[in-house]
Parts: C-alpha cells; sequence; structure tokens
C-alpha cells in the first residue's frame, strides 16, 4: 500500500488535555514528516504542541481542500466539519466510518496506541512517551515555590474518577504541600482540601514550571497527570472508572481500584456507590507515593 504525499496536514487533536497530552508524540512525528502542517485543538494546544513544529490554529478551524486531514478527535461531529478534505483519516468511531477516506479500527490496548495507528497509516512512526519542557522563564518564574507533594483532586471527568480519600491523605503526608486545579474548579478543590495552598488555572507553561517543583504529584486520572508526567514529574495516579492499561499516565506509579465486574466503566455517574473509589485506602495510596 503506497504511502500518501503528506506536504500539507491538517491534525485535529483531542479535545480534553489528557488526550492531547497521549497525542502529542502523534502530533510531533507528523508534523516532522510534513512540508507544513496545521493542528487545531483547544487554547491549551498553542502551548503544548509548540515545539512540534505544527503552527495551532482554533479547534473550529476546517481543513483546506487540499490538505490531508488527521482526526485524532474521535467524534462524528469533527469528521463532518473535515469532510470536504482531500482524505480523512481517523478513528473508526462514534458512526463517522463512512466520512472517513481511511478508517482505523481503535485497539483494545493503551489509547496512545490508536493515535499510533492513525500516523501509521500515513506512513508515519510514533515513538516516545509524551515529553514538555517548560522555557526557561516558565521555569524561573516558580523558583521560589518550596519543592513539594502536589495534590490534583479534581477532573473534569466528573466523580466517577475523583479519589475521594485526598483530605485524609493530606492529613498524614510530611512536608510542603500544594493543590492543583484548572479555572472554574476553585470552590470543589477548596472544598476537598481545606487549608491547602492551591495553585488554581495556571496557563499550561506556568503550570509546567510550578509543577516541576514537585517531588511527587498525587492525582485523578486526568489531563495534569499526564501532563505532569511529560513535564518530567514522579506521579501516582489513583484509577476507579479508568484503567492504567486503556488511558494511564505514561510512566506513572498507578494505584488501581478494586477487581469489580463493573471496572472499568469510563461512565460518568454512577449507581453503586462509587465502590472503584472508596475501595481504594489511604494506606495503599501512601505506599505508592513512598
Amino acid at each position: 500500500m503506497s504511502t500518501p504525499s503528506l506536504d500539507r496536514l491538517f491534525i485535529r487533536a483531542p479535545n480534553h488535555l489528557g488526550d492531547g497530552v497521549l497525542a502529542s508524540p502523534a502530533v510531533t512525528a507528523l508534523a516532522a514528516a510534513s512540508r507544513s502542517c496545521r493542528v487545531a485543538s483547544p487554547a491549551w494546544g498553542e502551548i503544548l504542541y509548540r515545539a512540534s513544529g505544527a503552527r495551532w490554529v482554533p479547534r473550529d478551524t476546517r481543513p483546506e481542500r487540499d490538505e490531508i486531514a488527521v482526526l485524532l478527535a474521535p467524534s462524528f461531529r469533527v469528521a463532518w466539519q473535515a469532510r470536504r478534505a482531500a482524505e480523512r483519516y481517523g478513528l473508526a468511531t462514534d458512526a463517522r466510518r463512512f466520512l472517513l477516506t481511511t478508517a482505523v479500527e481503535p485497539g483494545a490496548g493503551h489509547r496512545s496506541e490508536d493515535y499510533a495507528a492513525v500516523a501509521a497509516r500515513l506512513g508515519v512512526r510514533v515513538q516516545g512517551p509524551p515529553r514538555f519542557e517548560p522555557s526557561a522563564q516558565e521555569r524561573e518564574r516558580w523558583l521560589h515555590l518550596p519543592e513539594h507533594a502536589g495534590l490534583n483532586p479534581v477532573s473534569v471527568s466528573g466523580v466517577t474518577v475523583q479519589w475521594p480519600g485526598f483530605a485524609a491523605l493530606a492529613a498524614r503526608v510530611e512536608g510542603e504541600l500544594r493543590a492543583y486545579c484548572g479555572p472554574g474548579e476553585e470552590q470543589q478543590a477548596r472544598g476537598l482540601l481545606p487549608g491547602v495552598e492551591l495553585l488554581a488555572g495556571l496557563p499550561l507553561g506556568e503550570l509546567a514550571g510550578a509543577l516541576q517543583r514537585c517531588r511527587v504529584l498525587l492525582s485523578n486520572d486526568s489531563g495534569v497527570a499526564h501532563f505532569a508526567a511529560a513535564c518530567g514529574v514522579r506521579v501516582v495516579v489513583v484509577h476507579g472508572s479508568t484503567t492504567a492499561a486503556r488511558t494511564g499516565t505514561a510512566g506513572a506509579t498507578a494505584v488501581e481500584g478494586p477487581d469489580l465486574p463493573c471496572r472499568p466503566c469510563y461512565k460518568k455517574s454512577c449507581d453503586l456507590g462509587l465502590p472503584c473509589l472508596t475501595g481504594v485506602s489511604v494506606e495503599r495510596v501512601l505506599e505508592a507515593l513512598a
């Protein structure tokens, strides 16, 4: 099978930060293989993909007719918006197969492998885990911050990934602590970790500089966990409704919920009382942090 010309590529990155980080090695490899490459994503992509060589554009940008569209975001809407592109590569998800000129079946392994499989159909090999390096200015901005244990208690995915033991654990961790959360999550984070200094809503580059002051970050399965690991931070992730085998953070220590017939479900709500999360003890997490 011949490979297409990659002179003009348009990459539609995933919508969520965690998936965007997982897709970053594919974005970098595709951009390196192309003469002209644009990557469309939410605003954080302008920072996340700045070293890839691709030119960032807002996520609702549509590919031009002479571009090859690489649709790493798995939604039907993204494929519909790209339907006029010369060629359209992407995962055969969300009933969008008929909109793709080349549909790639998602695998049973890690999500990052799906992104690499799409790139492979264009003859591009993806290598290595995600990597992000803050600028010297972004690092220097946080040199005053004491080395600390970081806690990331909130997730946009909701209660099915939010371990309820953060407050009990914080009371037992020695040394400096800081909590991290995204924009709009301040009230919830303060309610979960009262008394812990909060770093909220930092731009991605600034977040990288602050995270590199962590000796370890404890997190739910979230975008911040993936991003911190890409910045070289030691990360411990508690998995409840999710599993490390599918969406785990590269290089992180995973604390898996109990072996339940309903787990993993990847649902946004639970009628069973969240046993996948309540079944993870503070002692188990402390051992992983140590």
